[in-house]
């Protein structure tokens, strides 16, 4: 997700105030969304909180802190002048990492809101550790003077001042103006395009429902538009009508001081394989479906099953040799080293190309996991 992109989605999520029990349901779409998003951490929660900081944040920032702590020794997070806090999020890993994410909207020129903002960065209890600096955003890293364990983030981006733009099109030898909602602080239309002497042809839409393929896009709110340096250019523009507003965003890491024990691992249930998984016969009933991912293309499928046993690794190994010898596959490859066993096997008349790979399971010394890839080629049958 594009840093820039993300308090939109911040604002849009933003709907607890107060924090939840773990486990308690997201409380609006945006909300469900970063809690699948960003919390790719199995035992990781998240806290959204809208147009508030997080209640805790003192005490993650200050890790030690007592009611008696000294006002002066306390970490804080430098609030950008006049910024309008739009909300926060918490996540809180199962090492015990604690991620903050603070959006601001800020009354001013983003190119002033950034110099600014490293100031305040590099003032104890911070120090600025880097930065970059173009015509999309400006981005500035940052760590605590006190501690080792918390460094930070910050972007810097033009606002536009309206929540939609117009785009104007050839189409059918005619030029058509479309009102398309702003899906970012600097917005992108949501479509691929080439470049022609007459403009920028839409070759593929990913979402806009006016804009069509064939469309040639000709300007953006007035701004002609030829090539994508152009593009880019008008996209700046919207960012400069009427009063300049910059959005802010933190990002703080802080590491945990101390080992969290790993929680002990439980088979779940089976998952669901896809019903169009073209090698069912090496589900190997007695194996658990812990995972499984699967990518469509024009070019041919790929599958990744993982799956789980209490049987050892050398039984599950023979398993596999008969059930490939059975099915009429062609056993290209089987190698040994050490617990582990990696099965290669094609079906040269269908297409398919598998790997198995046998071995302790990461999760759980006293579990084999079968790490099985099925790929399937278009246009071989």
């Amino acid at each position: 997700m594009s840093l820039w992109l993300f308090p939109l989605l911040l604002a849009a999520a933003c709907g607890s105030s107060d924090e939840p029990s773990a486990g308690t349901e997201g409380r609006t779409v945006g909300d469900r969304y970063l809690r699948l998003f960003e919390v790719r951490d199995f035992g990781a929660s998240l806290f959204v909180y809208d147009a508030e900081l997080p209640p805790n944040l003192a005490r993650i920032l200050n890790p030690g802190l007592t009611d008696d702590t000294p006002a002066d020794d306390i970490v804080a997070i430098p609030v950008p002048p006049d910024g309008i806090l739009l909300g926060s999020y918490h996540v809180r890993r199962r090492d015990g990492t604690n991620e903050v994410w603070l959006a601001y909207d800020v009354p001013g020129v983003d190119t002033d809101v950034e110099v600014t903002l490293r100031a305040l960065l590099d003032e104890t209890p911070w120090q600025v550790t880097g930065g970059q600096s173009n015509e999309l955003f400006g981005a500035v890293s940052f760590q605590s003077t006190v501690s080792g364990d918390l460094e930070g983030f910050a972007t810097v981006q033009a606002l536009p001042s309206t929540p939609t733009y117009t785009v104007s099109v050839e189409r059918d030898g005619q030029t058509i103006d479309l009102e398309l909602p702003r899906g970012a602080f600097i917005p992108e239309i949501d479509a691929r395009y080439r470049e022609l002497s007459s403009g920028l042809e839409i070759t593929r839409v990913l979402s806009e429902d006016s804009i069509q393929e064939g469309d040639v896009l000709v300007a953006v709110s007035g701004v002609s538009v030829s090539s994508e340096r152009d593009l880019f250019a008008a996209y700046r523009a919207l960012a400069e009508v009427g009063e300049p507003r910059t959005a802010v965003l933190y990002r703080l890491t802080v590491l945990s001081p101390a080992t969290i024990e790993e929680p002990v691992f439980v088979t779940p249930r089976a998952r669901p394989v896809p019903e169009e998984f073209p090698a069912p016969f090496l589900l190997i009933d007695d194996l658990t479906v812990v995972e499984a991912t699967w990518n469509n293309e024009p070019a041919g499928d790929l599958y990744q099953v993982t799956m789980v046993t209490e049987r050892s690794a050398f039984e599950v190994a023979e398993d596999y040799r008969a059930a490939v010898e059975t099915a009429g596959w062609d056993l290209t490859g089987d190698e040994a080293e050490g617990f582990a066993t990696t099965l290669n096997f094609v079906d040269e008349p269908n297409g398919l190309q598998g790997i198995a790979n046998i071995d302790q399971f990461d999760s759980d010394d006293d579990l084999i996991a079968v790490i099985l890839q099925i790929q399937v080629s278009r246009g071989s049958n």
